[in-house]
């Protein structure tokens, strides 16, 4: 794995869902130039949440497969996507969700 090709791998790995990154890198204006952090944060955690909400187990397996390299990578800027980037949101995002289901129960 590769730091400067991160993006690329992930789409080829994870292929089936290239309309998705597609659209989302129109919304967002994500070109090559774009640093990993940017297209991660704007492109591969919305997709993480996308198939999360819509319960896609077989794409779910695949990225979080995904995920467990970047974990075991040597390259630390990988980690450092991994940790700043990817789960930062996510868990962040988690947290939102939680507020507004409890907020609508209560």
């Amino acid at each position: 794995m590769k730091y400067n090709e991160l993006y690329k791998i992930f789409k080829e790995e994870i292929s089936e869902s290239y309309s998705f990154f597609e659209v989302k890198e129109k919304e967002n204006l994500i070109d090559e130039t774009d640093g990993i952090h940017i297209v991660f944060g704007m492109v591969i955690v919305p997709y993480i949440l996308h198939i999360v909400q819509n319960d896609k187990m077989y794409e779910i397996n695949k990225v979080f497969s995904f995920l467990e390299n970047m974990a075991i990578c040597e390259d630390v800027k990988i980690k450092e996507v991994l940790d700043f980037t990817v789960l930062e949101q996510l868990a962040d995002e988690g947290h939102d969700i939680r507020k507004r289901q409890i907020q609508r129960l209560g």
